[in-house]
């Protein structure tokens, strides 16, 4: 197995459709979500490691920032080395503006796909930051420095990622699954468009087929606690749409009630989600 370097990460070479909510313990990386610039009624809500009782042994931390309408970019942090991987840039000046307050080392972006809302953002950051690595699965995202291909491992300090390649919403949709070894809290996958709670994407560019597989195969075969985190916040809209499909769904029914009272408090719906609660 070869092995290079890409910035930061020392990259070696190497997959149901489950639909969850939080509400389970918090997974080992610190979860915070940060006040967004442009969706008002959002607060933060400022967890870190310490208080979401994580062991001693977990080093990342994941900041969730709600951009543009509806749209989630991340920014996921190794506390020990501090350095920083963003997921989906659409709002680089704001990205920008959380790693210097962190003081962190941004050193690569992660792309699910080439839409606008996720990818935007890249061209601009990666003219502030020179010599930051820009990578995904598709050659149209913007300022792309290395096209990742199914299955390929990164690894930035303590944190793990594995580049599954989920098409249906795109036909270069790539998700990122990350784990740490040796910690007991459940991994985490960034999915982009091809999966939200309680729903997925369009499907746009693949066929039926590929799209089912992506879901049931790819994304259904990462462990059941996996913590779900997805390129928009559409969960009210999914569920609302799957009780009137199925308006006599318990399960729907309750997890609709939920969403709303997320809704109430903080004006938006929980993340990350989990794979153990299904629809």
């Amino acid at each position: 197995m070869g092995v290079h370097r890409v910035g930061a990460f020392c990259v070696p070479t190497v997959s149901g459709w489950a639909l969850g909510w939080a509400g389970e313990r918090t997974p080992c990386f610190g979860l915070e979500r940060e006040a967004p610039a442009l969706r008002k009624g959002f607060e933060s809500l400022g967890a870190s490691r310490e208080d979401a009782g994580c062991p001693s042994s977990a080093t990342m931390k994941v900041k969730v920032i709600p951009v543009l309408e509806d749209n989630y970019m991340y920014l996921v942090i190794e506390e020990r080395t501090r350095e920083a991987v963003a997921v989906d840039v659409a709002v680089p000046k704001r990205l920008l503006e959380i790693v210097g307050r962190e003081g962190v080392s941004l050193t690569t972006v992660l792309t699910t796909h080439h839409h606008w809302d996720h990818a935007r953002g890249n061209v601009e950051l990666a003219r502030l930051r020179p010599g930051l690595a820009v990578l995904g699965a598709d050659e149209r995202i913007c300022a792309l420095t290395r096209r990742l291909v199914h299955g390929e491992e990164l690894r930035f300090g303590a944190i793990h990622v594995r580049c599954l390649l989920t098409p249906g919403h795109t036909s270069g949709h790539m998700s990122y699954f990350l784990w740490e070894e040796e910690c007991p809290d459940p991994p985490a996958v960034f999915s982009g468009d091809a999966l939200s709670v309680a729903g997925c994407g369009l499907r746009l560019e693949s066929t039926a087929q590929q799209m089912y597989e992506s879901l049931t195969e790819t994304l259904g075969s990462l462990p059941p606690e996996t913590k779900v985190f997805c390129g928009h916040e559409h969960t009210l809209g999914n569920l609302e749409f799957a009780q009137k499909v199925e308006p006599g769904n318990d399960h729907v029914r309750a997890k609709l009630s939920w969403a709303k009272e997320g809704v109430s408090r903080r004006s938006g719906a929980e993340l990350p989600g989990a794979f153990k609660t299904r629809l």
